[in-house]
Parts: C-alpha cells; sequence; structure tokens
C-alpha cells in the first residue's frame, strides 16, 4: 500500500533525474509562467481509474501519469530532440515501480501534446502510463489557505483594504 502520492511523486522525479542527467528541470507540477526554462519534464497524475477489487474491502486505484517532455522551439533540433526525450522517458517509465509498493508502469501513449494552452508556443510531447495501488488512508495536514475576500472597482487595492467584505459573512457586508 503506497503511503501518500507525495512518495510516488517523489520517487519518479528522483528517478528520472538520475535516469536523464542531462535534462536539468524534472519538476512535478512546475509554475507555467510566460517564459518557460526549457527543457522541462513536467510531471503530473492525471486522473483515478478504479482498480483491481481484491474483495479485501481496500480500494485499489489505476493511477494515470503523465510526463510532457517541452522545448523551445527557437532552438536548432527542437522537433527532433522533444522525440528523443519523451521516448527516454517512455523507456524510463515502462515497468519502474520507483522501489514503491505499486505496479510496474505501464506505457499508454507517446505523442505530441497540442492540449495545455499554457505550452502552446512550445514543442511539447506527452508520455501517458499507469499504475496501480492502493492507497494509505491518513490524510498528511493540509493548510489552511488564503482568505477570500471581494471588493468592487475602483474601492480595490492599497488603502482600500476596510472596503473588502468576506462572501461567506452571513451579514452580507457587500455594496
Amino acid at each position: 500500500m503506497l503511503e501518500n502520492l507525495k512518495a510516488l511523486h517523489d520517487a519518479i522525479e528522483r528517478d528520472m533525474r538520475v535516469k536523464l542527467p542531462t535534462i536539468k528541470r524534472i519538476e512535478a507540477y512546475p509554475r507555467l509562467g510566460q517564459k518557460i526554462e526549457t527543457p522541462l519534464i513536467a510531471v503530473e497524475l492525471n486522473e483515478f481509474e478504479p482498480g483491481h477489487d481484491d474483495g479485501t474491502g481496500d480500494v485499489a486505484l489505476i493511477a494515470r501519469m503523465q510526463a510532457r517532455v517541452v522545448f523551445d522551439p527557437i532552438e536548432e533540433g527542437a522537433e527532433l530532440a522533444v522525440r528523443e526525450v519523451a521516448a527516454r522517458v517512455a523507456m524510463v517509465v515502462h515497468g519502474n515501480t520507483w522501489e514503491l509498493p505499486i505496479t510496474p508502469g505501464k506505457v499508454v501513449q507517446v505523442a505530441e501534446d497540442p492540449f495545455r494552452p499554457q505550452l502552446d508556443t512550445y514543442c511539447v510531447w506527452l508520455v501517458e502510463w499507469t499504475h496501480e495501488f492502493g492507497l494509505g488512508i491518513e490524510l498528511d495536514e493540509i493548510p489552511d489557505g488564503r482568505a477570500l475576500v471581494w471588493g468592487v472597482d475602483p474601492d480595490t487595492g492599497p488603502g482600500n483594504e476596510g472596503q473588502y467584505w468576506d462572501p461567506a459573512d452571513a451579514a452580507g457586508g457587500g455594496p
């Protein structure tokens, strides 16, 4: 049984860095801004599907993992390089358990990925694979997020903090 999803992501990142040392930026859920440092391998868990029910009452999950290989198309040879790296990522994930109690990775697809708007101007290939595992019931503490408050223009920004209100406040407090 897998303790938590962070352990899976950390193990994937760590092993990819060892097996693909020429790629300096391998990250789970990287922040994608206006400019992206390339080459990049961005790892994420895309979805869960129900896994094999072994009759024990535990719920098995099949995780669909994704690695997006991103290159700057202005760089000479980027079109071929993105494909070369995507093929190597597929080789790394195939049959890999990352030394965790999960099924070996099964490659589902390796293809060009036109579906991320923030990556439209880059050469992007997607490697998808699956792992099946049980997940521990204990959930690590999740910190509270920031409070959400509303304001109405032009009474927003610095110096207008007193004009904001909490939309969940039963008293309303809004304009």
